[in-house]
């Protein structure tokens, strides 16, 4: 079974950004996350449309 929820630490990983520009982003509210007690979660799809450009991290 493929992985529904990433880690802060994977999502950094999988888009070869650092922990706290992902940590930055979620608290941008530019990365929808879901929050499970005290985790921050971030679904795959929500990876898969960053990767797709589906949804854009540039400052604006």
């Amino acid at each position: 079974m493929e992985k529904l929820l990433y880690s802060i630490k994977e999502v950094a990983t999988i888009l070869g950004i650092s922990k706290s520009l992902v940590y930055k982003l979620v608290k941008q509210e530019k990365i929808p996350i879901l929050e499970i007690e005290n985790r921050k979660l971030i679904k795959a799809e929500t990876i898969e449309q960053i990767v797709l450009g589906k949804i854009d991290l540039r400052k604006k």
